[in-house]
């Protein structure tokens, strides 16, 4: 319970500080490696698509971070999953405990890595 204390403060601070403001408005890291080659991470864009997401923005923070919404949703699933177990006594199918959803995923984003930093449509509409 202790975690959520810490994670309650960085929501309400991508809630009221955007990372796309170019007043200075917060300090948000940039990412390391798309400084250093010019090439997009998987996770460029997610700080935008949190912001986003907060404020209700879904076609925003998909156009930011279309993987890290999707992943959003898989997280909210599993969130409610521990909390149906944990607080209803509630028995939940979890169909991403298989060791074919963990390879599945980390394949996903390896071909989202590659694919958004092709610059031909319709890929470069991946980018950030």
């Amino acid at each position: 319970m202790l975690a959520l204390v810490p994670i309650f403060f960085l929501v309400q601070y991508y809630y009221l500080h955007d990372p796309e403001s170019q007043t200075g408005d917060g300090f948000f890291p940039s990412c390391i490696f798309h400084s250093l080659t010019g090439y997009h991470c998987p996770g460029c864009g997610s700080q935008r698509a949190v912001h986003d997401l907060l404020h209700g923005r879904i076609l925003q923070a998909l156009q930011h971070n279309l993987l890290f919404v999707i992943l959003t949703v898989v997280l909210g699933i599993k969130g409610y999953k521990y909390i149906a177990k944990t607080f209803f006594n509630k028995t939940v199918t979890d169909w991403t405990y298989n060791k074919y959803f963990t390879i599945a995923i980390f394949l996903i984003i390896i071909f989202y890595w590659i694919l958004r930093n092709i610059a031909t449509p319709p890929f470069c509409y991946l980018a950030p």
